[in-house]
């Protein structure tokens, strides 16, 4: 029951994202700069990943009761949820950089890299998600074999590859919470000055860049949650049978966080809202008139807003 009732979530978040892809496709190369393209793009994959795997994930289960498989697939599923949430982390940062000024030598030095920062950072990720996901699934796979004595160095792989993963996931939370509180700090601080001396907050570009901050701190609320599920729930694990999560429980939370995602995309990025309020317009138009509308070509300066 609770699977089926996660269904028409998954398929609501999965039209959401193939759509963002539409618009990444069909926008211009000079409209969304590198590595925001990369970012968004990294981070509608990973979505679309997911959710494709979960729907296999729920076959599996209603078809066949495969342990191996199930668990392989669940190693999958956590690798691209951690995915996501890191490629989010890079994206507050990288509007953290562009939007405060600052006359630090450091910061002007990560400004004038970000594009390759953002793509190590972003290397690092996989090195370290992707390496967890193969260990888990190699451990899953020689599970029958634990009584040949290979057990106990799993279990301190595992426990590893745990504390690497936690405290990398905790790191990020801090630099993206750091991120978004400096950029919520700086916008207070701009709206008062322009409210003094213009008397209007009318600029549209401020107003996108309030936007990203709002969704940017409602991710990081989701982000945390998160990070704080995963070791509470594995931490349950070590003491069942007194105190344990399911595991549609976790998958649950999982896919909250993957829903969350969807709708900050969708409100904070300029480029998915302006082109949904176009693609409305349009089917508006065509249900009133009959006729399809003339494609309006949007401004550079549209799509130059974050």
């Amino acid at each position: 029951m609770a699977r089926k009732s996660m269904q028409p979530l998954a398929v609501l978040n999965l039209l959401a994202n193939i759509f963002f892809v539409f618009c990444l496709m069909t926008s211009k190369t000079q409209q969304v700069k590198q590595p925001l393209t990369i970012l968004l793009g990294s981070m509608v994959s990973f979505t679309i990943l997911y959710l494709l795997f979960f729907t296999l994930m729920t076959c599996i289960l209603e078809w066949v009761e495969s342990f191996v498989v199930v668990n392989i697939i669940y190693a999958i599923v956590t690798f691209l949820t951690r995915g996501n949430m890191t490629t989010y982390v890079w994206l507050m940062f990288y509007y953290y950089i562009m939007i405060v000024p600052s006359q630090q030598v450091l910061l002007l030095w990560v400004k004038k890299k970000i594009q390759s920062i953002i793509y190590l950072m972003m290397l690092l990720d996989g090195v370290i998600f992707l390496g967890e996901a193969c260990f888990q699934i190699i451990y899953i796979m020689d599970y029958s074999r634990f009584y040949n004595g290979t057990e106990s160095v799993y279990d301190e792989i595992d426990i590893a590859f745990f504390s690497i993963v936690n405290i990398y996931m905790f790191l990020c939370l801090f630099v993206m919470m750091i991120s978004c509180f400096a950029t919520t700090h700086y916008l207070n601080k701009h709206m008062k000055s322009l409210s003094a001396s213009v008397g209007s907050l009318s600029n549209s570009r401020l107003h996108s860049q309030i936007r990203v901050t709002v969704t940017g701190i409602a991710q990081g609320g989701l982000c945390f949650l998160c990070t704080m599920w995963n070791p509470l729930y594995v931490i349950s694990y070590f003491l069942s049978p007194y105190f344990y999560f399911d595991a549609y429980i976790h998958i649950t939370v999982l896919n909250l966080y993957i829903s969350g995602t969807t709708v900050n995309l969708g409100v904070g990025q300029t480029l998915f809202r302006e082109r949904a309020v176009h693609v409305w317009e349009a089917v508006k138009k065509i249900l009133c008139t009959g006729k399809a509308p003339v494609p309006v070509i949007e401004s550079l300066a549209d799509y130059q807003r974050l």
